[in-house]
């Protein structure tokens, strides 16, 4: 996606995709009004590790303005298990809602083309 040029609202959550760390499921309605961060990670890379720190920083810093929103999108096919995001998100202490884009819906939605993104 070029947002340079874009002109529209951010593209939807699918509804079909499964949420953690938080009940139900988020929509672009329950942002309005806040700074988003979408983190496109996914478990088994050393760089997105790397990254939760300072999104726990800003996370800390920010609470009331920002929401971080991590989009696991698996680079191999054991990483598409929900279970087994949900054990990385408990190993890292990832506390913010991550929501697992196994068919990489919301990747190609926004444009990411690597980990971490």
């Amino acid at each position: 996606m070029d947002l340079k040029n874009y002109k529209g609202n951010a593209p939807s959550f699918p509804f079909e995709l499964e949420w953690l760390n938080i009940e139900g499921k988020l929509q672009l309605s329950d942002l309005k009004g806040k700074i988003v961060i979408l983190d496109f990670w996914t478990y088994c890379c050393i760089n997105c590790m790397h990254i939760i720190p300072d999104l726990k920083r800003l996370e800390a810093k920010y609470p009331d303005e920002l929401v971080v929103i991590g989009v696991h999108s698996a680079k191999f096919q054991n990483e598409k298990d929900t279970e087994n995001i949900r054990q990385a998100i408990l190993r890292y202490g990832i506390e913010h809602p991550v929501v697992n884009d196994y068919k990489f819906q919301i990747w190609t939605k926004y444009g990411a083309n690597a980990w971490p993104t």
